[in-house]
């Protein structure tokens, strides 16, 4: 796994947490943090999962073919 892969895969982990946190937290407001910040989160998360859906190899802008 090259550095590229392992970083795509961290960023989308913590995309996704920061989605889930968002939609947690606008759920059960006793645990204190305001809409608009859980509607960041979620905001956010998604454009990160959106942009790594389209950018295959952060460095590079390519996505990684099987060789033929």
């Amino acid at each position: 796994m090259t550095v590229q892969a392992f970083a795509s895969i961290a960023r989308q982990v913590v995309a996704i947490a920061a989605i889930v946190m968002g939609a947690v937290t606008a759920a059960v407001p006793s645990l204190g943090l305001p809409t608009d910040v859980s509607a960041v989160l979620v905001a956010a998360g998604g454009a990160v999962i959106a942009i790594e859906h389209y950018v295959g190899d952060p460095s590079t802008g390519t996505t990684t073919k099987a060789a033929p």
